[in-house]
């Protein structure tokens, strides 16, 4: 037999098992307005789950136009020498745009993200992101993101599309024929949004 190691993927890293993942997914409540600080999506979660030794651990709060939070990347997340992977700055703000779901109080999965990246993402350097709902178009959500640094200026800019699902889409997974954005909410995802993590693992 193996020995469990986080290498491994054992359970102790690996997330919650299918049972634990309705649980949380059942249990997930509207964060009251009054709540600031807005919970992680799970603790296992890439972008901010606080027992992923490889994630971001994110931590972000409410306030009047969404959400925001600060965040400094690390030797982890280098691409070229001493600048943050393009692809770990879109992983941070795809989770920012998960926890504006917290405020709209509905799952939903990443249709569509698109990062412009304006200025190098240094490490080691405090940032501010912020995101919010820019509308609303019946299962569409779209969304829009910055990140800024000390100065308030600029570095990166992101935009995307969410859909919102129902529970069963993280209950029952599995691939089937795409279906329009027009149709009634699937009970299952379909193949693009199947590649796709869940934000809303506790709505």
């Amino acid at each position: 037999m193996t020995e469990d190691t986080p290498e491994t993927g054992t359970p102790e890293t690996a997330g919650p098992g299918p049972s634990e993942a309705e649980d949380w997914i059942r249990a997930f409540p509207v964060v009251p307005p009054a709540h600031a600080d807005l919970p992680p999506h799970h603790d296992h979660c890439l972008g901010c789950g606080p027992a992923n030794p490889h994630g971001h651990q994110l931590r972000a709060r409410r306030d009047a136009h969404g959400v925001h939070a600060h965040h400094s990347f690390d030797s982890r997340h280098v691409g070229a020498p001493a600048i943050a992977h393009g692809g770990a700055v879109a992983t941070v703000l795809d989770d920012l745009f998960g926890f504006l779901l917290y405020t709209v109080g509905e799952l939903a999965v990443t249709r569509h993200l698109a990062v412009d990246y304006l200025a190098p993402v240094l490490l080691y350097t405090p940032y501010t992101l912020r995101a919010h709902i820019h509308a609303r178009d019946g299962r569409k959500l779209h969304l829009r993101a910055t990140i800024e640094d000390n100065h308030a200026h600029v570095v990166t800019t992101a935009t995307a599309v969410f859909l919102i699902v129902d529970i069963d889409h993280f209950l029952t997974p599995r691939h089937t024929t795409p279906h329009t954005d027009n149709a009634p909410a699937a009970t299952t995802p379909t193949a693009h949004e199947d590649q796709q993590r869940p934000h809303m693992d506790r709505p």
